[in-house]
């Protein structure tokens, strides 16, 4: 009863909200259902302060209390006050499905997905949920442009998101940050307590479906040793587990907040990432994110014919260019010898074969496309 009673609560405000004008200088945007001040979206909220000064930014966020910048206020993500911000913002974006229950003519929304897809996704994966699935479809029917960072993405997008309409080549915004100067790596380790010369290594695995652990078996120590025997220096792990594993953190791994520490609560990904001298993963979007950097880039997977049964890859594992290991022993002895000259060539003939288009100017792109479509 209760559940009925909240749904037909939701359906009468949205419907009044639709009787509501537009307001031609709100945009809302959003990220990861409300997880933060994060990805693609992030990039773009702030290409348009620099740009105007006089846009009403809402952002939608599960924890209202978290620090914005100034000039974008926060709304709770899937409050009653969320469904106002929706009805009346001339232009929505996003980076994951969602948004909101009606579209206005006047209004206008920019989809920006969250990455280059090597696991299957939307229409391709397997036991999706009939109601996510109806809400994909509802999304894609609002969408007035998808933005893609690849002509690989783009292909993607066209075959497995139900949608038919503008796809726009911009690059990912979030990506942006490889191409300019940040001070990115200061702020991490000043969070972190670190000094400013320790290297860090960053673990960023992708999330189960089942929850599971065992995937999640490296040593960090003796990895660690690895990188200093290759590369020298001091060396520290973040770890940092996918938001949707974000609750299995704590206790996984031997913390100690010198060499070994949780970053998974960190709130920007794109900064770990910049910060990092070093990146290892499995199958998450973040290597191809990172591989734009030149810096080393490494495949951890202990689970690869299980996962690979779940959910399945666009690619053959052994065409990407990172090399990939499947026990932390072979990860160490992987380290010891990397190659990143040859991992960098390997790079730009896999960037080239599926069409990347990442160079530094994506945010600035979505933000001058809301702005026209603002003064429309």
């Amino acid at each position: 009863m209760g559940n009925f009673l909240r749904k037909t609560a939701s359906s009468l405000l949205w419907s009044l909200c639709r009787l509501l004008p537009v307001q031609k200088n709100k945009v809302v945007l959003c990220s990861a259902g409300g997880r933060g001040f994060g990805d693609n979206p992030k990039a773009i909220a702030l290409a348009l302060l620099d740009k105007r000064r006089d846009l009403d930014l809402v952002w939608l966020t599960k924890n209202t209390d978290a620090s914005l910048p100034e000039g974008i206020r926060p709304c709770r993500y899937g409050s009653a006050r969320a469904v106002l911000e929706l009805s009346t913002a001339a232009v929505w974006v996003n980076d994951s499905r969602g948004g909101a229950r009606y579209k206005k003519k006047r209004q206008k929304y920019l989809q920006t997905w969250h990455g280059f897809a090597l696991k299957h996704i939307e229409k391709s994966a397997v036991n999706l949920p009939e109601h996510y699935i109806e809400q994909c479809k509802r999304d894609s029917r609002q969408i007035d442009l998808l933005v893609s960072g690849s002509a690989f993405m783009t292909k993607v997008y066209r075959e497995d998101f139900w949608y038919d309409g503008e796809i726009a080549q911009f690059g990912s915004p979030r990506n942006d940050v490889f191409f300019r100067k940040t001070d990115a790596g200061k702020r991490v380790r000043e969070f972190f307590a670190l000094p400013e010369d320790r290297q860090l290594l960053l673990y960023a695995p992708t999330f189960r479906d089942d929850g599971s652990t065992d995937c999640y078996d490296i040593d960090p120590e003796a990895v660690l040793r690895a990188c200093e025997r290759r590369f020298g220096g001091k060396w520290t792990a973040l770890l940092r587990l996918h938001p949707n594993a974000a609750k299995l953190s704590a206790g996984l791994f031997p913390y100690n907040g010198d060499t070994v520490i949780d970053a998974t609560a960190y709130p920007d990904m794109q900064e770990l990432l910049q910060a990092a001298s070093l990146l290892i993963t499995d199958y998450s979007s973040s290597m191809f994110d990172y591989a734009l950097s030149g810096r080393p880039v490494l495949r951890f997977a202990p689970d690869i014919r299980q996962y690979q049964a779940a959910r399945g890859f666009y690619f053959p594992l052994e065409s990407l260019p990172f090399p990939l290991a499947e026990r932390s022993a072979d990860l160490c002895s992987m380290l010891e010898t990397f190659d990143t000259a040859a991992q960098q060539k390997r790079w730009a003939a896999f960037a080239e074969e599926n069409g990347f288009c990442e160079d530094g100017n994506a945010s600035r792109r979505c933000a001058d496309w809301i702005l026209e479509k603002l003064k429309g």
